[in-house]
């Protein structure tokens, strides 16, 4: 019989590492170096194209950006009335310009780095030219302006000399007045000639040897196909930039291709408004000779490594095994329980640790489940105490009451029932209510202030249709307008006042109304307090409650039944405030 022959696990990883890993490693090492030499190319070429697509995105922004700026002229009222005639008077058109138009101009001239010039060419004749801002139509103007149609902008592209910034890019687009049925003039804004070639660069910090080159279609206004816009140029005989016309109307991202400088790469996006493509070339010479030393050097690290990896590995693989054994034999005997090891900080101490986290993570599991159940129990009891407390507060106060009675005050047992009713009328979790139950409360509210101000007081609720009781609308939307009326209005005011709360019907539409006889609001207070309504000035201040009450309703409405339904106010100074609410038949709103 044969001997059964053994083979240890420190042998078997040996031999393992030497057929499995370091054998293959060098036979299919050499027959990737192509390949990988190829795949660095293609990397850098995908990422080069990935930064310069990055960078087309930046400059059509840019591009979008500048063309915005038409939109804030074209609504801008005081232009569109200057350039409508809406100032007939010298010294009027003079005013409005240096008041409103001067900064409107240097703001978005400020705006860009890249403009050198905004201008508005006026229609017509009766309009001063103002500066150099606001001036006659000329001549000079490209014919495509004239053909331009509404909402049609156009860039005009012009070369001024032979320098890598000769590249200059104008966009134009007419004015209208406000109603859009009369041309009133055309907008001009003129990029500074270093445009293109600033904001290619400033985008593409890690392109320094890249060259950019804008490239147009033939027979276009520019006179030519190729433009540089990068500074050095990079030199190109007349079959290379042949050659790259040609190529740039491929639909490959990105293409190699031999120059007569040498290897170069070549990306490239389009400007569609623009009709041109921008180019840039890459000379690939410096780029193939680092990758292939890089390569180099890779391989022959990669084969000392296996060389001394060889011999430790042994050594180093029988010590983690004897760990790992270990560490196996304590969780079969002690599950759940810490395994001290003092050792370093390798993949077992690793292993380890995780081991001993999990371990404590059980406990923490452990007292978080107590704990949380604790927790439960005593939000049960919160929830049940939050429950007793006001029934409990509205019964103490009937008992009060009642004894009140007993005892013939009668004051005192009127003002706590209406404080009963009122706590009564809060318990409620609904957020809607009756119109009924609201004014009932209304009413609990109103009688607790006589009982205060006595025979300063008065007030009466009307209610036109009974079939309004039954409407619903938002819980405590009228107390806060009251409250407003009282403390703001009537308060403040020696003759008595009067509150008249009144509703009825106007078609759907349920309408109630508050009104005072208070020391009501100045012309000026009123028209402040509205546009706080509205929203075009902040919220009032902490100190004016009344204020903080109003605009909460008013919010309310707005949230609850939509924009058409915010508050309406009229007051007038010593006469007093009314303020309406408009609520709307539940499923109506807007």
């Amino acid at each position: 019989m044969f001997r059964k022959f053994r083979i240890g696990l420190a042998q078997k990883m040996i031999i393992g590492y030497i057929v499995i890993i370091l054998l293959p490693t060098l036979l299919i090492g050499s027959f990737y170096y192509k390949q990988m030499h190829n795949n660095a190319v293609k990397d850098y070429a995908t990422n080069r194209e990935y930064l310069i697509q990055q960078v087309g995105s930046t400059f059509l922004m840019n591009l979008s950006q500048i063309e915005m700026i038409h939109d804030m002229f074209q609504t801008n009222r005081t232009l569109s009335g200057l350039l409508s005639g809406k100032y007939t008077t010298a010294s009027d058109q003079v005013y409005v310009y240096l008041k409103d138009l001067v900064p409107l101009f240097a703001f978005y001239k400020n705006s860009s780095t890249y403009i050198d010039r905004i201008r508005v060419y006026k229609l017509n004749p009766d309009v001063l030219n103002l500066g150099a801002s606001i001036v006659d139509s000329a001549s000079t103007i490209a014919p495509e302006v004239d053909k331009l149609k509404l909402g049609e902008g156009y860039w005009l592209q012009q070369i001024v000399d032979n320098s890598p910034d000769a590249l200059q890019l104008t966009y134009y687009k007419k004015l209208y007045n406000e109603d859009f049925t009369q041309e009133i003039g055309v907008l001009e804004i003129r990029l500074k000639q270093n445009f293109v070639s600033s904001l290619l660069h400033s985008n593409d910090p890690n392109g320094a040897n890249a060259h950019y080159f804008y490239v147009t279609d033939k027979n276009n206004v520019l006179g030519t196909n190729l433009i540089t816009v990068s500074n050095p140029a990079i030199p190109l005989s007349d079959d290379d930039e042949e050659q790259i016309l040609s190529s740039i109307k491929m639909p490959q991202p990105y293409q190699y291709f031999e120059a007569s400088s040498g290897e170069l790469l070549m990306n490239k996006f389009e400007v569609p408004k623009m009709a041109a493509t921008i180019m840039a070339l890459t000379p690939t010479d410096e780029l193939f000779q680092r990758t292939n030393s890089l390569v180099r050097w890779y391989v022959l690290v990669i084969a000392v490594l296996l060389i001394i990896l060889s011999g430790a590995y042994f050594f180093i693989f029988s010590t983690l095994v004897q760990r790992i054994l270990k560490l196996g034999r304590h969780m079969r005997k002690n599950l759940l329980t810490r395994y001290d090891e003092d050792r370093g900080s390798d993949e077992v101490a690793f292993l380890v640790s995780s081991y001993n986290a999990m371990v404590s993570h059980n406990d923490e599991m452990m007292r978080k489940i107590n704990v949380s159940q604790l927790r439960q129990k005593e939000a049960a009891y919160l929830a049940l105490q939050a429950q007793i407390n006001p029934h409990f507060i509205y019964n103490g106060l009937e008992a009060i009451r009642m004894a009140a009675e007993e005892n013939d005050d009668p004051d005192v047992a009127k003002m706590l029932y209406a404080l009963g009713q009122s706590i009564r009328y809060s318990l409620s979790r609904s957020n809607h209510a009756r119109l009924k139950d609201e004014l009932s409360h209304i009413r609990s509210y109103l009688e607790i202030y006589k009982v205060r101000m006595e025979e300063r007081l008065q007030y009466d609720i009307v209610v036109r249709d009974e079939t309004l009781l039954l409407r619903e609308c938002p819980r405590f939307i009228i107390q806060p307008l009251v409250e407003n009326a009282i403390i703001h209005g009537i308060s403040k005011c020696s003759k008595t006042g009067m509150l008249h709360i009144e509703a009825w019907l106007e078609g759907d539409l349920a309408i109630v109304e508050i009104r005072d006889n208070g020391v009501g609001m100045t012309p000026e207070q009123l028209d402040m307090m509205r546009r706080k309504l509205d929203g075009e000035i902040g919220p009032p201040e902490s100190d004016k409650p009344g204020g903080i009450g109003v605009m909460n309703v008013h919010e309310r409405m707005i949230s609850q039944f939509g924009p058409a339904y915010g508050l309406q106010i009229t007051s007038e100074l010593g006469e007093g405030t009314t303020v309406t609410l408009h609520i709307p038949r539940k499923g109506e709103s807007t």
